[in-house]
């Protein structure tokens, strides 16, 4: 029996399309720089136990941001005087090749102290009237940095002022510029080899370096020399031993093996459906590890499989932005390495991008222009966008 009340169908709401902001490539327009983001989100959660570790936290976020070649907002000077508008130019900045003349903007601190401020988000480079309006220019965070370092005049470069910054003053931004890496631990020669030889097509020769690395007890050594025996790549096929030495490699801190684990998991076996929640559990954890590590070597992968794991159903516009940091950062790792492994993995996600753009954003020209630039950025012919 009716009780009077009129009968109310339920829909699901919908995200509503909207075009893309910029291109869908890796910069202050798209993605921003989440590293360094998140780096500086949590020192100001931290409490006086954890502030030095993470201090050490945003120092490596920073480095991850130089090897990722990042691009900020730089406010700059179209004239002497400078001049400020009314409407922002953050969303349409200069680019860096007409930008080389231009003086960059400053900001005076208290105590007479003058310092450059950068922004690694629209929002931010417009979060305060100081700077709403000021001519932007899209310039390499490494440019911007040995200007800051080089100018008599500065005290210190400050990243996103007017929410949770950074302040970078000269000795940390020197440390940052001209710093250089550990030397190699036993092994690490060996894989390296290895490596070369697997660019090259030569995976018996790729093989046995990276048999040699594991044997000096290098964990990229065991990953690599996993990889070979589950692919049957210069080795007998053998996918039991693979495991153990993903999981041997994992347990000494090698992200990237943590992650071939859930790979494992996702595809499962002849005898064993892949089981998509313990891959993604594998995930995680291999991303709670890299979060305070992060490193071009690892962070990129981790996006990659957080987008295709996790954000791609639930957030189509996280997931292009996941993907297009992930397509960065593997294709810079490819070209400085030569790994066939990573540029698998940048295929991947450069194919995944294309996917998630046309379904998450309105304007299909528009995506379609950004996927051929793309498609141009990544210099190969395997990728093909319709």
């Amino acid at each position: 029996m009716s009780n009077g009340n009129k009968h109310i169908r339920y829909r699901p709401v919908k995200k509503r399309k909207r075009p893309p902001t910029g291109d869908l490539r890796y910069g202050p327009l798209f993605t921003g720089c989440p590293a360094v983001e998140l780096a500086v989100e949590r020192l100001y959660q931290a409490g006086d136990k954890d502030r030095e570790d993470r201090f050490w936290g945003l120092i490596k976020a920073l480095n991850y941001a130089l090897q990722m070649e990042t691009r900020v907002l730089a406010p700059v000077q179209l004239t002497p005087e400078g001049s400020q508008g009314q409407f922002s130019w953050a969303s349409s900045p200069i680019p860096a090749e007409k930008a080389a003349d231009l003086s960059l903007w400053t900001l005076s601190a208290p105590k007479g102290y003058r310092v450059l401020p950068v922004f690694t988000r629209t929002e931010e480079a417009d979060g305060s009237p100081a700077t709403l309006g000021l001519p932007m220019a899209e310039l390499p965070l490494e440019q911007v940095m040995r200007q800051a370092l080089d100018r008599t005049d500065l005290t210190a470069l400050v990243i996103n002022p007017w929410g949770r910054s950074a302040t970078l003053d000269k000795g940390l931004l020197r440390g940052l510029l001209y710093s250089h890496g550990p030397d190699p631990a036993p092994g690490e020669e060996e894989a390296k080899k290895g490596v070369q030889a697997a660019s090259l097509g030569l995976w018996e020769n790729a093989a046995g370096w990276f048999a040699a690395s594991a044997d000096k007890g290098c964990p990229e050594g065991m990953r690599r020399l996993a990889g070979c025996c589950d692919a049957g790549r210069g080795i007998a096929k053998d996918r039991r031993r693979a495991l153990s030495l993903w999981k041997k490699a994992a347990a000494a801190g090698d992200i990237p093996a943590a992650v071939a684990i859930g790979d494992r998991y996702a595809a499962g076996t002849a005898r064993t459906p892949g089981d998509p929640g313990r891959a993604l559990m594998a995930y995680r954890r291999a991303a709670a590890l890299a979060e305070t590590e992060m490193d071009i070597t690892t962070w990129p992968l981790i996006c990659l499989r957080q987008a295709q794991y996790e954000a791609r159903g639930i957030d189509l516009e996280r997931a292009a932005r996941l993907l297009a940091e992930a397509v960065q950062g593997l294709r810079l790792l490819w070209q400085e390495t030569g790994d066939p492994d990573a540029r698998h993995e940048m295929l991947r996600a450069a194919a995944d991008l294309a996917d998630c753009a046309l379904a998450a954003y309105d304007g299909a020209e528009t995506v379609r222009e950004s996927l051929r630039k793309l498609s141009a950025q990544l210099n190969t012919e395997s990728l093909h966008f319709s």
